[in-house]
């Protein structure tokens, strides 16, 4: 008699080949359904009604915050699937044929903007989200932080800040996507939490003042101090423990833009629910569990360098070796809102991102040489008529 899979070891089983699309019919008129930023709810898109999600209870929420465990997912070769190639889905809705891109599992039907989850999709990764935090900007509200981030950049081309203040905001029903092309997605991301053991070896350094007197050719005594380090052999253990570190699993965000993707409210995840996504593109993970943990090592690497450097103490410290051992490696899979978009500017194309919790904004954008030009003139003006006045002063 097979027994039944424990909810941890269901989460690595991947659904029937076959699973059907899933779709959000409203509860008053069937037409599509969108999740509404900001309300909880889902939003209708043809009569407006709002229908409640099912509400999650303390235990079901207690259950998806669990942490698995890394070295037994890591055995069963779970999290490291190739890449789910662009695909064709018919859509419930109109029957249009519509494509969802490489390793994309939710998204809308190109033709009718039905929203659409691919179960198939999404079986092809062993490991499911557990966990969700809901979109809180609408594509407006994004639109708008956009336009006030533009505008506070000195240096942007007057022109782009007119642009930016003129485009037409109008969102979709449930506030999903804007006119102009801004898309809500939810990015996969892998939490790790682990202990460490480090032991080192290395110097610490002390500083104390020598001074010395010096007699010169005409009998003048002067005296100088110097700083002097003195260097004594140390070597000691420190132990860590981190909770929850964050490493992004998709590379849809450029790095230099991904500034604004580290600062979340992880108390405001929920169990996940494909009613939270409705509407809303969903990647799956591309960067695989034990690239997600590299990515984290680099951080507790670094946290461990400063707690071996506030061991040794003293007024320098030169690390010689550090050795770490790595425990109790655990972690989860969750899902983060991000608001992505692009515009063009004379001829040029440049990229936004927009926190989908916080606001947070980062993006590309074109510079105002008369603008730099002038601030640097100036500068000048300033620096000059500086001199000008110091060098006039009485002596």
């Amino acid at each position: 008699m097979s027994s039944t899979p424990t909810p941890s070891e269901a989460e690595a089983q991947p659904a029937a080949a076959g699973a059907s699309l899933r779709t959000f019919p409203c509860r008053e008129c069937g037409a599509p359904l969108a999740f509404a930023p900001g309300t909880g709810r889902l939003s209708c898109q043809r009569c407006g009604t709002l229908n409640e999600l099912p509400q999650s209870d303390a235990a079901e929420l207690s259950a998806a915050r669990e942490e698995l465990d890394y070295q037994r997912y890591l055995a069963r070769a779970a999290g490291q699937e190739p890449q789910i190639d662009a695909h064709p889905v018919v859509c419930p809705g109109c029957g249009a044929q519509t494509q969802f891109g490489q390793n994309i599992v939710a998204s809308r039907c190109a033709f009718c903007a039905t929203p659409i989850v691919s179960a198939q999709a999404r079986s092809r990764r062993m490991i499911q989200p557990r966990l969700v935090a809901p979109f809180k900007l609408t594509a407006v509200q994004a639109q708008a932080v956009f336009a006030q981030w533009i505008s506070s950049r000195w240096f942007a081309p007057t022109a782009l800040k007119r642009t930016v203040r003129q485009m037409n905001t109008t969102g979709r029903a449930g506030g999903t996507e804007t006119e102009n092309g801004a898309r809500g997605v939810y990015l996969p991301y892998w939490t790790f939490d682990a202990t460490s053991d480090s032991r080192y070896s290395g110097q610490k350094g002390i500083h104390r003042t020598e001074t010395e007197t010096r007699t010169d050719a005409n009998g003048q005594q002067t005296t100088q101090s110097r700083t002097v380090t003195d260097w004594y052999a140390v070597s000691g253990q420190v132990s860590l423990a981190f909770d929850d570190q964050l490493v992004i699993a998709s590379p849809s965000v450029p790095e230099h833009l991904a500034r604004v993707l580290d600062h979340w409210d992880l108390s405001a995840l929920q169990p996940y629910s494909d009613d939270f996504v409705a509407g809303f593109v969903v990647e799956a993970y591309q960067r695989g569990l034990e690239d997600g943990f590299a990515q984290a090592r680099v951080a507790f690497d670094a946290a461990i360098e400063q707690a071996v450097r506030r061991d040794i103490g003293g007024d320098e410290q030169r690390i010689h070796r550090i050795d770490t051992q790595f425990d109790a490696i655990r972690f989860k899979h969750i899902l983060l809102p991000v608001w992505i978009s692009a515009y063009q500017f004379n001829g040029k194309r440049y990229n936004v991102v927009v926190n989908g919790q916080t606001g947070e904004v980062e993006g590309d954008r074109p510079y105002s040489a008369w603008k730099i030009l002038f601030a640097v003139l100036a500068a000048l003006l300033v620096v000059g008529l500086i001199y000008m006045f110091a060098g006039g002063m009485p002596q």
